[in-house]
């Protein structure tokens, strides 16, 4: 029976053995009644016969009704609602550079990642997914409302998960837009407005070992997709990259020379506006992002109700508090026809 079930069918059993109980005391109260009447009358009036009688069928189903609401009644499906939703696709830059570190002991990785657990606090309710980049991008979450599983793979990435040597930000550009699309395909029966804009947000220190990101980003903004930059490290100073395992000494070139990073901040920023976003120190922290985000318009999506039937305990509530009520202005209408 898929249109009808009790939440909570345990206590049925309450009626199936306390109903019977229940109605072997009325009926014992009724001759008990009945025979502390005829101690002080000669006859019951049949008016109060017809009384008694319609009070005990109310107090069965005062008992009936209660009894049923403790079982959790449901039928009929929940409707739907429409919630807004922005759809933020988080792209983290997993290549070496981000192992240094500008001016203290924090890899740029690590602070990065503390950046994002910080923007996912914040981001509650909105669809987050999950994409690292090196020399390729590759989705490692897709879209999800679940942020706590976001949490778990940031957590597992480690220094020495990072074995990517080149960035192409391009590319995680458009491995970012193919996902949106794919996403938007697949949301369509239960989307609204897909006028929305989509997020991507680079968590990088903008150093770009690919081709030109225009074209990337041109396509992008076709799609509706607004790119906003994290940059991560130190435009005006160059420093070391520390091998994974940093007794290991730094990084070197086939050379041996060492290999020098420094922020790529006016790249980022050219990026952040050309697709419709902006961009952002990660000293300086979230709270403009999450301003900005606060101003783009969100898709609208329907929530089903995957099949969940509502609740109906409260009418059998109702329908308890009205008779018993009816059973109270019955006693008093007996006790005014006494006077």
């Amino acid at each position: 029976m898929n249109w009808f079930r009790f939440g909570n069918p345990d206590f049925l059993i309450y009626i199936l053995f306390g109903l019977p109980i229940f109605l072997i005391l009325l009926r014992f109260g009724w001759h008990r009644k009945q025979k502390a009447i005829l101690l002080y009358q000669s006859r019951i009036r049949a008016a109060d016969i017809k009384r008694q009688k319609a009070q005990i069928v109310l107090l069965i189903l005062i008992f009936l009704a209660i009894f049923l609401s403790l079982t959790f009644p449901q039928w009929g499906n929940k409707p739907e609602t429409v919630a807004e939703k922005l759809d933020v696709m988080l792209a983290l830059d997993t290549s070496t550079s981000m192992l240094a570190t500008d001016g203290d002991s924090v890899r740029r990785l690590t602070h990065a990642k503390e950046v994002i657990f910080e923007l996912l606090d914040q981001l509650h309710g909105d669809r987050v997914g999950l994409l690292y980049f090196a020399e390729a991008g590759v989705v490692v979450c897709p879209l999800t409302d679940d942020v706590s599983t976001i949490r778990e793979f940031l957590a597992a990435l480690t220094p020495d998960s990072l074995v990517h040597r080149g960035t192409r930000i391009g590319n995680a550009i458009e491995v970012a837009k193919e996902r949106f699309i794919r996403e938007g395909n697949d949301s369509v029966p239960t989307m609204t407005n897909s006028s929305g804009h989509k997020v991507l947000i680079l968590f990088t220190d903008g150093e770009d070992h690919g081709e030109d990101v225009s074209d990337s980003v041109a396509a992008a903004k076709m799609e509706g997709i607004s790119i906003f930059c994290v940059g991560f490290g130190d435009s005006g100073k160059a420093v070391p990259i520390p091998l994974p395992d940093e007794s290991m000494g730094y990084k070197r070139d086939t050379k041996g020379q060492l290999v020098l990073t420094t922020l790529n901040e006016e790249g980022l920023l050219e990026l952040a506006k050309s697709g419709n976003g902006n961009y952002y120190h990660a000293d300086i922290g979230i709270s403009q992002l999450m301003s900005d985000l606060s101003r783009i318009e969100k898709q609208r999506y329907k929530i089903t109700s995957d099949g969940e039937l509502q609740d109906r305990f409260q009418w059998f509530i109702f329908i308890a508090i009205v008779l018993l009520m009816g059973e109270l202005l019955m006693q008093h209408w007996r006790m005014r026809a006494d006077n």
